[in-house]
């Protein structure tokens, strides 16, 4: 049973970043050609029941065949909506429910972008309506935390650094100074300051799971990784940073606010990293005992755990980049 339930996490835990959303990408021209580019998750089996709705004059005219990338499936084809293309109109996705991580839309053409998260909830859009600096945030931050918490890697890093820290201050510091350092390249790398192959950066996050899991076996205490885990934890943080920009870049930022939405996501990283800290606390508080009698072989358990992820995701990386 044991080894059931490892194989399951260890299957889950190797797609890192799968964030199990849904993609359409729609771009439309100034001859009113509309291009469509729809992204599923490979793995997420449900993701069969779901029915694009476009309006009744759209037809497609001409379609790509099924390929598969990067953990999606690409579907490619080409609509036509008559002479006034899709402005002023609404897309309407079916099959969605209350534990779908949601469907976005990136809609562009010659004159402006939109984009949008749906859900159960609200599972359509309306081309060329104006959407409130409200809805734009609360989407975005929607979106910071679906990543973070679907980002087993980036939280393996966090719960290293929970283990590592000698007190509760030097996890404060450690944490702060990993959420400033991947604020930053993940706002420079979105206003095109810097730009790293994708491949590399992620093979590099991958890296640094593994040094911090080979740091938690160390038995000196005073290891320098210890002892200024604030410097480890900004110096990795800025690793991290990029692999956050590489999927905002992937959903896309609104034209005319990309700002606001680049806080709101970078907000919802946040809050989605300090609720799994949370987490992480009460269980502490609820397996105390358990914890505080066996806290060695606990730590060892877990370190070998992370290191044998991580490590799986720097071989499967590194062959992305041969």
């Amino acid at each position: 049973m044991l080894i059931k339930l490892f194989f399951i996490l260890f299957s889950s835990l190797a797609f890192a970043h799968q964030t199990g959303l849904s993609y359409i990408e729609i771009n439309e021209d100034i001859d009113k050609k509309i291009q469509i580019v729809y992204k599923k998750p490979f793995l997420d089996k449900n993701s069969n029941n779901i029915v694009i709705n476009y309006p009744n004059r759209c037809e497609i005219v001409s379609k790509k065949a099924e390929s598969i990338e990067d953990g999606f499936i690409i579907n490619s084809y080409e609509l036509w909506c008559l002479k006034n293309g899709l402005m002023d109109t609404k897309i309407w996705i079916e099959g969605l429910n209350s534990a779908d991580r949601g469907f976005i839309i990136n809609y562009t053409n010659p004159d402006t972008s939109q984009n949008a998260l749906l859900r159960s909830t609200a599972p359509f859009i309306h081309i060329g309506a104006d959407y409130s600096n409200f809805q734009i945030i609360s989407e975005y931050i929607l979106l910071g935390i679906s990543h973070i918490l679907l980002g087993y890697d980036h939280l393996l890093f966090v719960l290293a650094l929970l283990l590592l820290a000698k007190n509760k201050r030097a996890l404060l510091l450690a944490i702060t100074a990993f959420s400033v350092s991947h604020s930053i390249t993940l706002i420079s790398a979105m206003f095109g300051l810097i730009n790293i192959s994708v491949v590399l950066i992620e093979f590099m996050i991958a890296l640094s799971i593994v040094f911090l899991a080979r740091e938690l076996l160390v038995k000196n205490k005073e290891s320098y990784t210890r002892k200024f885990l604030v410097y480890v934890a900004f110096i990795f943080g800025l690793l991290h940073g990029f692999g956050f920009s590489n999927v905002l870049s992937s959903i896309g930022l609104p034209r005319d606010d990309k700002v606001l939405a680049l806080l709101s996501f970078n907000i919802g990283i946040e809050l989605g990293q300090l609720l799994f800290i949370f987490v992480c606390f009460l269980l502490s508080l609820l397996f105390k005992n358990i914890i505080v009698n066996n806290k060695a072989i606990l730590v060892k358990i877990i370190a070998y755990f992370i290191g044998i992820i991580s490590s799986y995701w720097a071989f499967e990386r590194v062959l992305n980049i041969l």
